[in-house]
């Protein structure tokens, strides 16, 4: 019996106590909420900044309606509304009616941008709706090291009149964050498309459907981070920044191709790429670029040097297998150093 009283008078404490602490750490934890979305806020505010600078740097800009911002956790820290980034010249544009930058409760660092499923793409004086129903993109930041990955991946593209994409992949991340030098893998990235059809509307040489493009690459040297993007690569370039392009792989009939190779830039940030190819199919496909694109002269040098070395990998295979360098700069591309094409 006095057991029982004394439990009884316990049980309302306990009770009280716990309810207490209970408050307690849901406080922190709001408080931690709103100090992070601060935070998180400052350094949205401050990317944003710097990739506006970047833009300007490079003949773009963006531009927006209105833009809503809140610290509230349970609300986007950055939303603009008619957002859109267009070239300073007026030839080009993107456009969604909706940008929301969001972030992780808790975590700051994690940051996804989402998108209107309807937008607009301007080029050659001709708008082309778009419709993007899936397009997740996520961002995680490091608040020492920077930027540690990106992730987009995208389903059902149709850009009406231009193209169609089945599935679109895009996965990037830091390596060796502590012991980068000129020298040493900073980001691996993975790109693939699939599924892309050229619609018909396009005046093309090639066959409209690309069935797959995937490329595995490597970022050498680290890019340290500068005022503006620009300024990053550009320093990242002067101490020797290169691609190094893992793996190569295209399906477009008749080609099928994969390749090795890097991608440098020159000093006015043009790129300039060497492939080594093995493919099937590529002399059937120059065949029909060098009446539309490809100078016919260079085609058929170039295809006298690729038949002298052409095999046929298994008997029953439809076209040759040939190996060969791909030079592109932003003047030529060369195949076996044979100019198909001067820009």
């Amino acid at each position: 019996m006095f057991k029982t009283k004394i439990l009884s008078k316990l049980y309302p404490k306990t009770h009280t106590v716990f309810a207490f602490v209970v408050a307690f750490v849901l406080m922190l934890l709001c408080i931690l909420a709103f100090m992070q979305r601060s935070f998180g806020g400052n350094q949205i505010n401050k990317e944003i900044l710097k990739i506006q600078e970047s833009l300007l740097n490079a003949g773009w800009d963006m531009a927006y309606d209105e833009a809503e911002t809140s610290s509230f956790p349970l609300f986007a820290p950055v939303k603009f509304s008619n957002f859109r980034i267009y070239a300073l010249d007026g030839s080009k544009e993107w456009k969604t009616e909706e940008l929301e930058i969001d972030m992780s409760l808790f975590n700051p660092g994690h940051i996804e941008l989402k998108t209107d499923r309807f937008q607009t793409i301007t080029f050659g004086g001709k708008i082309y709706p778009a419709e993007i129903p899936v397009l997740n993109i996520n961002l995680d930041f490091d608040q020492s090291l920077g930027l540690r990955s990106i992730n987009i991946e995208g389903t059902g593209w149709n850009i009406q009149d231009l193209i169609t994409v089945d599935s679109f992949r895009l996965a990037a991340q830091r390596m060796a964050p502590l012991n980068i030098s000129e020298l040493t893998p900073f980001f691996e990235n993975h790109v693939e498309i699939k599924g892309a059809k050229i619609s018909e509307y396009v005046d093309f040489p090639l066959r409209k459907k690309i069935n797959k493009i995937y490329a595995h690459t490597n970022i050498i040297g680290k890019m340290n981070e500068k005022p503006t993007y620009n300024e990053t690569i550009k320093a990242w370039l002067r101490l020797g920044g290169v691609v190094d392009i893992k793996k190569l792989i295209v399906e477009w009939a008749p080609l099928t191709m994969v390749a090795q190779g890097d991608l440098y830039f020159n000093e006015k940030l043009e790129p300039v790429l060497h492939l080594n190819t093995s493919s099937k199919g590529l002399e059937e496909t120059m065949d029909m670029l060098q009446d539309n694109f490809l100078e016919r002269k260079g085609v058929f040098v170039a295809k006298i040097l690729l038949n002298n070395k052409a095999f046929k990998l298994n008997p029953e295979d439809k076209y040759y297998t040939v190996t060969t360098p791909i030079n592109i700069n932003s003047n030529q591309i060369l195949i076996e150093n044979i100019p198909l094409k001067t820009f």
